[in-house]
């Protein structure tokens, strides 16, 4: 596949930003090196918020977006390995980049050579948030807001607030 770089707008916050995160309550992701920690879920909104971590040099799966995504890059860097029309475009965004939408993008997010935490804030029009793909992008599960909901009251029921 063809791999290209791709800049992105400059960062929001000043250069050398990062975000404590030593003292967020991890829980290990879908692939090794990835962790994740739910703050909110609104299941009749549809949406999703939650931090994600990347260990160095480590990466989620492919997968597609089915909601619209705030993507906030609180630590080190967000590499994006998107797929456009049968070929890998690379997006870099460090620290402080700020980015909404998504929808529909098939992509594998990770890290550079440092530990990125970014922040994603997920809404969606229908039940699915994200798809995760097999390696030829066929549909491997759908993870719904429900998906979400579950595993917040799980790991973090201190978290939720019921009404």
């Amino acid at each position: 596949m063809k791999s290209a770089v791709m800049p992105i707008d400059p960062p929001l916050a000043p250069t050398g930003f990062s975000y404590d995160a030593s003292s967020v309550e991890w829980q290990k992701f879908f692939t090794q090196g990835t962790w994740y920690r739910i703050l909110h879920v609104d299941v009749a909104a549809r949406q999703a918020d939650m931090l994600v971590k990347f260990d160095p040099d480590s990466q989620c799966m492919y997968h597609r977006h089915a909601a619209c995504t705030s993507t906030l890059v609180l630590a080190g860097e967000l590499r994006l390995q998107e797929q456009i029309e049968g070929s890998e475009r690379l997006k870099v965004k460090p620290a402080g980049s700020y980015s909404v939408g998504g929808e529909g993008e098939i992509h594998i997010e990770g890290s550079g050579h440092e530990q990125a935490v970014i922040f994603f804030s997920m809404r969606s029009d229908t039940e699915v948030i994200y798809e995760l793909l097999n390696e030829d992008l066929s549909l491997k599960r759908a993870v719904t807001v429900a998906d979400f909901d579950r595993d917040w009251r799980e790991h973090w029921p201190h978290d939720v607030r019921t009404t």
